[in-house]
């Protein structure tokens, strides 16, 4: 399952916006322009004044798409339940009015009450915004999260968990995203990937730096760090996924950077990614 029709492989990448999160959306639009990369992952704290019309119009003058839109989620009691559920409406509605196919739902941590009531409560919460997502044609996509932020931001910590959940809501309107920094270190990832084929309906690719400095930004460019980013992008290329591959890399150093310097970066690292990918399918 994809988010997107086939593409070329060079016109297939995707700069999510925590890549460059000091810099402006609009600094980050102009640098994808120029570099005529054609999609971006917004973040919703980031829309220009808060406007995501505003947001919607300043990517469309620029002729960028927006792969997905960040984020939803955090169902497992962080926050009022009323709270959550208005929220969540309204990011599928701004992910609906940005023209983004994708919400990415980074889906809440484990509580004092533990890991299998923090995933009965993600059931009960995509369950109940799916209806929303299917009256504006939002794809919800739940994002596994690697273990070391399970007590922060979600208690699905393996792709296996994330099909387990999305096959067994099972609808088109719901996928799940593959994010190589958070799946990377699963034995059995090979084997979960093709589970997880079906479903994937969103890719993010950062590498894993050694030694690791921060837990949140600590990411590092592709290239950078010990990720088989090649063979993970292969594996998701042959289960069927063509759409968009976002680069989204939390780090303090890559956000001291103008964001015309990361884009072009950035898109010199993937580019014989894609392009490799492209070959093997």
């Amino acid at each position: 399952m994809t988010a997107s029709s086939t593409q070329p492989t060079t016109a297939r990448l995707s700069i999510n916006q925590a890549t460059t999160e000091t810099s402006s959306t609009e600094e980050l639009l102009d640098a994808c322009a120029q570099a005529g990369v054609g999609y971006v992952a917004p973040w919703r704290h980031k829309f220009i004044d808060g406007d995501v019309r505003r947001t919607r119009r300043a990517l469309d003058a620029r002729s960028i798409r927006a792969s997905s839109l960040c984020r939803g989620g955090f169902f497992t009691g962080t926050r009022p339940p009323a709270e959550a559920a208005s929220d969540n409406r309204r990011a599928v509605e701004e992910a609906a009015e940005l023209g983004s196919p994708v919400l990415v739902l980074v889906c809440g941590p484990v509580t004092e009450t533990g890991a299998a009531a923090a995933l009965e409560a993600i059931t009960r919460g995509i369950e109940a915004l799916l209806p929303h997502a299917i009256d504006h044609d939002v794809i919800l996509a739940v994002e596994p999260f690697h273990p070391m932020f399970a007590a922060e931001r979600s208690a699905i910590i393996r792709l296996d968990q994330a099909t387990d959940l999305v096959t067994g809501l099972d609808h088109p309107n719901l996928g799940i995203a593959v994010d190589t920094y958070h799946v990377w270190w699963d034995p059995d990832l090979a084997q979960a990937l093709e589970r997880a084929s079906a479903k994937t309906v969103a890719v993010h690719v950062a590498d894993w730096l050694v030694p690791t400095q921060s837990l949140l930004q600590g990411r590092g460019l592709p290239g950078d760090g010990i990720i088989d980013l090649a063979g993970i992008l292969e594996n998701i290329a042959r289960g069927g996924y063509d759409g968009p591959v976002e680069v989204e890399v939390l780090n303090g150093e890559v956000w001291s950077r103008q964001a015309s310097d990361v884009v072009l970066d950035v898109q010199q690292r993937l580019m014989p990614l894609l392009e490799r990918i492209g070959a093997a399918v």
